[in-house]
């Protein structure tokens, strides 16, 4: 049971900042948006510990290393709607967000919860935002993600520190927070289902898009279907 703690100002869980000029308006990427972008976020999902952070080292533990599968999130959602997706992948110890953008995919955002709250417990999302989230006996802890006008927007909330939260790595009010993330909105999102990921040295060769699911038979990640993690 977690006891109550301070939130960690951290700001690790921002933006890539080098990424804003490549969020245009909509339809400026339909260019790429011929089938390349599968190809390329395939890749992407084959090699992910080799794209995701891991800023407490919790990856690179013993056993978690030796570990030829791992339980995983994946998604799709175009959250500029330049009809080219983004690319949502990850673990319990953080997700990676990223775009294919003239010819290349380009990474987002790195987004895990703070130190002292350790893994991620749920990937949610409502409307046009992605929410990580960690629970504790008391409250929980939420790493938000979303895109308005084009700009991206990444946000904390600590329930055990609600005077305070994150906006863009900047500490604000609950107030000036909630003008960015309806938390009662957020609270009743829907949740990309966790994910089974079957590995091969490292490399990820097969998916069980849903352990909940009565199937329970693997997906070569080259016959993946986007449009089955799609929202």
């Amino acid at each position: 049971m977690k006891l109550k703690k301070k939130i960690i100002l951290i700001a690790n869980v921002m933006l890539c900042a080098a990424l804003f000029c490549a969020c245009g308006k909509a339809g400026e990427n339909q260019k790429d948006s011929n089938g390349k972008w599968e190809d390329a976020y395939k890749e992407i999902v084959r090699n992910m510990e080799s794209y995701l952070a891991d800023p407490y080292i919790l990856r690179q533990e013993q056993e978690r290393a030796d570990n030829d599968s791992c339980i995983g999130y994946i998604g799709i959602h175009d959250f500029d709607d330049d009809s080219v997706p983004e690319l949502i992948i990850g673990d319990d110890v953080s997700v990676g967000i990223f775009t294919y953008y003239n010819g290349s995919v380009k990474k987002i955002a790195d987004l895990y919860e703070p130190e002292d709250w350790g893994c991620i417990n749920g990937v949610h999302y409502k409307d046009n935002t992605v929410i990580l989230i960690n629970s504790g006996s008391d409250g929980s802890c939420y790493v938000c993600l979303s895109c308005h006008d084009g700009e991206y927007i990444t946000g904390v909330f600590d329930e055990y520190n609600p005077e305070t939260a994150i906006v863009n790595g900047k500490e604000v009010t609950e107030e000036e927070f909630k003008m960015w993330f309806d938390l009662a909105g957020l609270l009743d999102s829907s949740s990309i289902p966790r994910s089974r990921i079957k590995k091969d040295n490292g490399i990820v060769t097969a998916f069980v898009i849903n352990v909940f699911q009565k199937s329970d038979e693997y997906i070569p990640v080259e016959d993946l279907d986007f449009n089955a993690v799609e929202w």
